[in-house]
C-alpha cells in the first residue's frame, strides 16, 4: 500500500513546523514563517520528508539490529538449557515486529 493512499485523507497542523526557531526569543512569541513564503515551503517539505525522527517512525536499525540479536540470544540461551536437561521447560520471547519500536520510544 502506498505512502499516498495510506495518507490520502491526513490533515496536518504546521503550527510547530512554521516557528521560526532560529530567531526564537524565551518568553517572547516566537515568529513564524508564511506557509507559501521560500522558508515556509521549505520548513514543510521538510517536515513531510523521510530524514526526521518522528513518532511514527521506526527505531533506528542498528537499535534494531541489537534489539533483535539479544532476543535471538536468549531463545538460543533457552533451547540450549533444554538440550543439556530435558526435564527443563524453556520459555521463548517471541518476536514481534514492533518490540524493538516500542521499547525505543
Amino acid at each position: 500500500m502506498s505512502r499516498t493512499f495510506r495518507r490520502k485523507n491526513q490533515q496536518h497542523d504546521y503550527e510547530w513546523v512554521l516557528i521560526d526557531w532560529k530567531s526564537r526569543i524565551p518568553g517572547v512569541r516566537s515568529p513564524r514563517h508564511d506557509p507559501r513564503s521560500v522558508l515556509g515551503r521549505k520548513a514543510i517539505a521538510h517536515y513531510h520528508s523521510d530524514s526526521q525522527m518522528t513518532m511514527s517512525s521506526t527505531a533506528p536499525r542498528w537499535y534494531r539490529k541489537v534489539y533483535d540479536h539479544r532476543l535471538r540470544t536468549r531463545n538460543n540461551r533457552q533451547m540450549s538449557k533444554w538440550f543439556r536437561d530435558p526435564e527443563f521447560d524453556p520459555v521463548f520471547e517471541v518476536s514481534h515486529r514492533h518490540d524493538a519500536n516500542y521499547s525505543w520510544w
